[in-house]
């Protein structure tokens, strides 16, 4: 059975769209996005809470934490 394009079409957008959404995570959006696509994008998803986000992601927020707590610091010695 063929499927017809529009259903193909909506198939690879939110494979694409889950692919952005791991562009933060360990497998990044290439990974993402082709495991989505091999299976389904609902179980990319899940893949998606399944990993760990990207050293260089944790690292930024671990940066910000460490400002947000400085100014926290700051603020309340004033």
């Amino acid at each position: 059975m063929v499927l017809p394009l529009a259903v193909l079409a909506a198939y690879v957008v939110f494979a694409i769209l889950v692919g952005l959404c791991g562009s933060q995570r360990r497998m990044g959006f290439t990974g993402t996005f082709l495991l989505s696509l091999a299976i389904t994008p609902v179980l990319g998803l899940l893949m998606l809470l399944i990993t760990g986000p990207s050293r260089r992601a944790e690292m930024a927020r671990r940066a910000e934490l460490a400002r947000q707590t400085e100014l926290l610091r700051r603020a309340r010695s004033s």
